[in-house]
């Protein structure tokens, strides 16, 4: 289980050591399968970068993965703080790939102290409940063995959630800048609904009674695509029925917790009803969604393939980018039959720390100051399409107006899955528990086979 490293690189598997690299082929929001290797300058390719430069004074060096609109949004910023600060000038160098180059690049960057500014997702919580070097991520480990200058008294700080302050600290301090998050649930043609007098639906008899009406007129309902990246791509089925369907239940109110102290086990009722649910709900997806690439998932919708798209928040951009005219709305993907159980999937996303070691320490933080003002954090906002994590804000752009009153809103991810890491037994790990998944799709297990399997290795902290 754990977070799918949503396109371009807003997004990763979540887990206690390394990302699996099937999960990561998604590489997060709007890498659409970008190549490139790190490098100064303007970048015309996957990879590269940009310097806001002036005569004399300091640079900052920011590095992060190729994610389009973020890229982009990072380089207008840089511009406008140089314009601010002509003495302070910022190199922006990217990588593609958050497990590949630019995993690459951050691991080189923190051990020889190159850079400043450094990314990467997911945040350091939730830690496993008995944190190790081994079951720890990188960033994980670095955030908790003094790699990162404490950002403690910086009056940007204020700006922030106490959930997103939260997500980044440490015996106390607080070692990184959530920059926001993205959210998962149904994306829907307004158009295509109100041709057949359709209305989003907020419990999941009146999802399934719309599922049939749209199939009846040969239109197809739902689009998921697994080409390219696998079951992985299921996550937009499990975690949000999981939300609805089980997280709901958790006696200790963390579904994640429950589950790694063991007080919840894998063999629950509530889960056998997800994957029921999942089972269901498949038969309304495209034919052969399973070879359909994920990366024409925003496209392919945007051009009116399906009446729905299942996806996260992050692919918005794309969508509007391939039709502008498009009419598009948001509802949780609803699994329960009460209303208010149904919520969107949320996980934090784009995080920034300073190296301890970084050579322009004030500078960077001053970077920091930057981002975070009201005006420019809103730039930001509006050209990622990412849930805000400051405490307060007006927000335009496409993504914000197709999400309407759910933007920003759901159930977080650090309280609804258990850390798994690669040194699990072989279907607790990060990379093979999806397959089960889709072996519930497909019919080639139950879903109390796949429980059992699950379970049997399962290791409780």
């Amino acid at each position: 289980m754990g977070r799918v490293h949503q396109r371009g690189g807003f997004g990763k598997l979540k887990m206690g050591a390394a990302a699996a690299a099937v999960a990561m082929l998604a590489s997060a929001c709007g890498a659409t399968g970008a190549q490139g290797n790190a490098s100064s300058g303007n970048s015309g390719g996957g990879g590269g970068g940009s310097t806001a430069t002036g005569s004399g004074g300091q640079t900052i060096k920011l590095i992060t993965w190729v994610n389009p609109p973020a890229v982009d949004a990072f380089k207008k910023i840089d511009a406008e703080f140089h314009k601010a600060y002509p003495k302070l000038n910022v190199d922006l160098q990217t990588a593609a790939s958050i497990t590949g180059p630019y995993a690459t690049l951050l691991q080189t960057s923190v051990d020889s102290g190159s850079a400043d500014i450094v990314t990467d997702y997911p945040p350091m919580k939730p830690l496993p409940l008995k944190p190790t070097k081994s079951n720890e991520s990188t960033w994980q480990y670095w955030s908790t063995h003094n790699v990162f200058a404490p950002l403690d008294g910086q009056s940007f700080l204020s700006r922030y959630t106490s959930s997103a302050l939260k997500a980044e600290t440490y015996n106390g301090k607080v070692y990184g800048l959530v920059s926001g998050s993205y959210q998962e649930g149904v994306f829907y043609n307004k158009t295509t609904f109100a041709k057949y007098h359709l209305t989003p639906p907020t419990t999941y008899s009146q999802f399934l009674s719309e599922l049939k009406t749209l199939k009846a007129h040969g239109v197809t309902p739902l689009f998921d695509a697994l080409g390219n990246v696998g079951p992985v791509y299921l996550q937009f089925l499990y975690y949000d029925l999981i939300a609805d369907d089980w997280y709901p239940s958790a006696p200790g109110g963390n579904l994640a917790t429950d589950l790694e102290n063991g007080t919840v086990k894998w063999t629950a009722p509530q889960f056998t009803t997800v994957m029921q649910q999942e089972k269901t709900i498949a038969k309304y997806l495209e034919p052969n969604f399973t070879g359909v690439p994920w990366e024409a998932m925003p496209g392919d919708f945007a051009k009116g393939d399906a009446a729905m798209l299942l996806d996260g928040s992050w692919d918005m951009a794309a969508v509007h980018s391939a039709n502008p005219s498009a009419k598009v709305g948001f509802f949780p993907l609803p699994g329960s039959n009460t209303a208010a159980n149904n919520q969107p999937y949320v996980a934090d996303n784009l995080t920034f720390s300073v190296l301890k070691s970084s050579k322009h320490k004030a500078a960077a933080m001053k970077w920091l100051q930057f981002f975070s003002k009201p005006s420019i954090y809103a730039q930001y906002v509006a050209m990622t399409g990412i849930s805000p994590s400051e405490s307060s804000g007006r927000y335009a752009g496409f993504t914000a107006s197709t999400m309407g009153s759910w933007f920003g809103k759901g159930i977080n991810d650090g309280k609804l899955y258990p850390v798994l890491s690669p040194t699990d037994a072989y279907w607790d790990q990060p990379a093979n528990w999806p397959k089960l998944q889709q072996d519930v799709i497909n019919g080639s297990k139950t879903p109390k086979q796949v429980q059992q399997l699950y379970q049997q290795d399962w290791k409780t902290s």
